[in-house]
């Protein structure tokens, strides 16, 4: 096992080289480094689950990681304890999610093609153009992690359904994993994965095991429990709309068969109207040249007709994968509404590389072990070019990252995104104090400002006053004024929702506190069990693994 990881840490090394040296690189979502920064600030102030974070909406705040998944975030966060910047740590978990996703992949095809088979489907799933997309050009983490974990589920579901319960909690994390990566990639998984599944307990005759994946499920859903909930039951509270709107409306972002099979040209722009798109979307030519010889040499070999059944099913999910990004879909999309937030139908192609990548492992049994070792280095040499950022920024550190023009743009971008809804439009003008009176005058003193908690001093020197916090009112927060609690009516902020109190002349004492709602601590509650028992399980495993190795 040791010898197979060094194989695949040279194999993988290629498309992360780019990361291992100082600096930081443009991408169109560079808002990776303030949300790192997010969760840190939510994990030092106690706030965990990480919910509300502060400077983002222009400074009156966010509930970004109430909908938000977290888990590139969360495994980041133990570097910047050893010490590392936010801006490393970003590349940090850009390797780790390619070594991921070489790992899972490898273990997948070796389970079905053998080692080199195994080695292939790495190398393919690796360099397949679109997933260096997803990191150098769209810097899209959570989707890329979410590519990371599509072999380890489908993995450990095989190995459930072959071998037994000792699989469970590793389907449960590895689903679980999804889930706090990407929501809308998991829309259009999960169906994917229960094919997988019934495939496999039928072949395998294996009607028993439906209890265990059931118990897997269930596992997976508590594990997310504390994210997944309030995105089911909270929603009503963020403005959704802009999520599917203008460029984000899904049809705008089809593909043709051109743009699929055939336009190899590399950009970093945009992806627009029509077939105009000025970044890649091709599989790359081996992604559908290898597949399409494995069908071919399917009747005459004999090793390969042992997997017929599984190998054209691949097939069938590459064909249906890349006809749901083709505008000849639309009909489909417009019949089942909730595709309309994966906004891009390009998305697919996350299925298409991951189907094709495995797939293509299997032309280990038809073809010379030479072979198959070239096609390796061809599929190294022909995509790793791609694997590079637009535009690197060697001297690139926190500090320059997060002030001036920089730090305007990252706590303006997104802005519509989750807007809560007593907001009706984002904010014109920062937020350039803590608080303000609306009517009366006085003066304050910030005591503490956190992500769940603010406390002020106020001195009121008019008969009355009104208070207006410079943060948007959310579900959860709470407001004690002089030490009892007071009602919050964000409607009376017709601008912006902010959270108001009235004052009489005098000193007091304001203190805000963001709370859980009831779904939250529901949420909360069955994650902290179900984590419970995964570490009570996984207390034992580094001992087994080291026997294994």
């Amino acid at each position: 096992m040791r010898k197979d990881l060094l194989l695949l840490v040279l194999l993988v090394l290629p498309a992360f080289a780019w990361l291992l040296q100082p600096g930081y690189f443009s991408m169109h979502d560079d808002m990776q480094s303030i949300r790192q920064m997010k969760m840190d600030q939510c994990l030092a102030d106690l706030q965990f689950p990480c919910r509300w974070s502060l400077d983002l909406g222009y400074g009156y705040g966010y509930p970004l990681f109430n909908y938000y998944p977290p888990l590139p975030y969360l495994i980041g966060q133990p570097f910047l304890w050893l010490g590392f910047q936010y801006v490393d740590v970003v590349k940090i978990v850009g390797v780790l999610g390619f070594m991921a996703a070489a790992l899972f992949m490898y273990l997948l095809g070796k389970e079905f093609w053998g080692r080199l088979g195994g080695l292939i489907a790495a190398a393919f799933y690796t360099y397949a153009s679109y997933h260096s997309v997803d990191f150098y050009v769209r810097g899209a983490m959570n989707e890329f992690w979410a590519l990371a974990i599509f072999p380890a589920i489908f993995y450990f579901s095989y190995k459930l359904i072959r071998e037994g319960a000792k699989y469970i909690p590793f389907v449960a994390l590895s689903v679980s994993g999804l889930m706090l990566s990407h929501n809308p990639i998991l829309m259009i998984f999960a169906p994917v994965l229960v094919i997988w599944c019934l495939f496999w307990i039928f072949k395998l005759n294996r009607l028993n095991r439906l209890v265990s994946l059931g118990l897997s499920a269930f596992w997976a859903l508590g594990l997310a429990a504390f994210f997944t909930l309030p995105v089911l039951f909270e929603t009503k509270f963020v403005s959704v709309w802009t999520l599917t709107a203008g460029y984000f409306n899904y049809l705008a972002h089809f593909l043709d068969l051109n743009q699929i099979f055939f336009r190899i040209n590399w950009g970093y722009g945009e992806s627009v109207y029509g077939p105009g798109d000025t970044m890649s979307f091709a599989i790359g030519y081996l992604h559908w040249i290898v597949p399409a010889l494995i069908l071919i040499l399917l009747p005459f070999s004999q090793k390969l007709k042992k997997f017929s059944t599984l190998i054209l099913t691949f097939a069938l999910l590459i064909l249906s994968s890349l006809f749901m990004s083709h505008f000849k879909a639309t009909p489909l999309w417009q019949t089942f509404p909730p595709l309309e937030f994966l906004q891009f139908p390009w998305r697919f192609l996350t299925l298409a590389i991951f189907a094709t990548s495995f797939l293509s492992g299997a032309i280990v049994l038809a073809v010379p072990k030479k072979i198959s070792i070239l096609l390796i280095f061809l599929v190294i040499l022909l995509n790793a070019n791609y694997f590079h950022p637009r535009q690197w920024y060697p001297d690139m550190t926190d500090a320059k990252k997060f002030s001036g023009h920089s730090w305007q743009l990252l706590i303006t971008s997104g802005i519509f995104d989750y807007l809560p809804i007593w907001a009706p439009q984002p904010p014109a003008d920062p937020a350039l104090e803590d608080m303000k009176f609306v009517t009366g005058t006085g003066t304050y003193s910030t005591l503490v400002k956190k992500t769940n908690r603010q406390e002020y001093s106020l001195t009121v020197s008019t008969p009355s006053a009104v208070a207006e916090l410079q943060t948007y009112y959310f579900p959860g927060w709470k407001i004690w004024v002089d030490g009892k609690e007071v009602k919050i009516d964000p409607s009376r902020d017709k601008v912006l929702g902010r959270m108001q109190v009235d004052l009489s002349q005098g000193k007091h004492q304001i203190l805000a506190r963001f709370t859980n709602t009831p779904i939250r601590t529901v949420g909360n509650s069955l994650s902290f069990m179900a984590w419970a028992a995964m570490i009570g399980i996984m207390i034992p495993w580094p001992k087994k693994l080291r026997l294994e190795m």
